[in-house]
C-alpha cells in the first residue's frame, strides 16, 4: 500500500510540475492544426514527413488495441511504447533515475530513423503518413522553395519505375 501511494505521489508531483507544458502543447496543437491541417513541426515547416509522423495516431490505435493499424501508421510505436514503459518503471515504480536512459533513447532514435528511411523509400509520397504537404511554411514564405521541391517530387517514388 505504501508503494502505491509513493507511485501516485510521484505522478501527482510530475503533473503539478509540468501542467503548463501540457497547456502549451494543446494550444500549439489547436493553432497549428487549424492553420496547416498538420501537427508535426517538421511537416509544418518543410512539407515533408518526419520519422515521428504518424506516431500519435499509431499510439491511439495501440491504446485501442488495433495493433495492425498502429503498425501500418508507424511501426516505431512499439519501440516508443516499450521506451515509455521502461522509463515509467524506473521513474514511478522504483522512484529512481532511468538506468541507461541515453543509450535507450539513442537506440530508439537510430532504429526509428532506419524504419523511417525504409518506409519513405517504399511509400513516399503516396501513402499516409508519408505524404508531402504543399501547404507548408517554407512554401508560403519562400516561393523558391516550392520551385525547388516540385521537380524533385516528380521522381518519387523511386521504386515504382518511371518518374511521375
Amino acid at each position: 500500500m505504501k508503494r502505491a501511494k509513493e507511485t501516485i505521489d510521484r505522478v501527482k508531483k510530475d503533473i503539478r510540475q509540468y501542467w503548463m507544458a501540457g497547456v502549451v502543447f494543446i494550444v500549439y496543437y489547436l493553432i497549428v492544426r487549424a492553420i496547416f491541417d498538420a501537427f508535426c513541426p517538421f511537416l509544418v515547416v518543410t512539407g515533408f514527413p518526419c520519422a515521428g509522423c504518424g506516431l500519435t495516431r499509431a499510439g491511439l490505435h495501440l491504446l485501442r488495441g488495433d495493433i495492425s493499424r498502429a503498425a501500418a501508421l508507424n511501426p516505431s510505436i512499439f519501440l516508443v511504447a516499450l521506451f515509455f514503459l521502461y522509463c515509467g518503471y524506473f521513474r514511478y515504480l522504483k522512484g529512481t533515475k532511468v538506468r541507461g536512459f541515453s543509450l535507450a533513447l539513442g537506440a530508439l532514435t537510430a532504429v526509428t530513423i532506419v524504419i523511417y528511411l525504409y518506409r519513405m523509400y517504399l511509400y513516399f509520397p503516396d501513402r499516409a503518413p508519408y505524404v508531402y504537404h504543399k501547404k507548408n511554411l517554407l512554401s508560403e514564405i519562400a516561393p523558391w522553395y516550392r520551385q525547388a521541391v516540385d521537380p524533385v517530387l516528380k521522381y518519387f517514388p523511386f521504386n515504382r519505375g518511371e518518374p511521375k
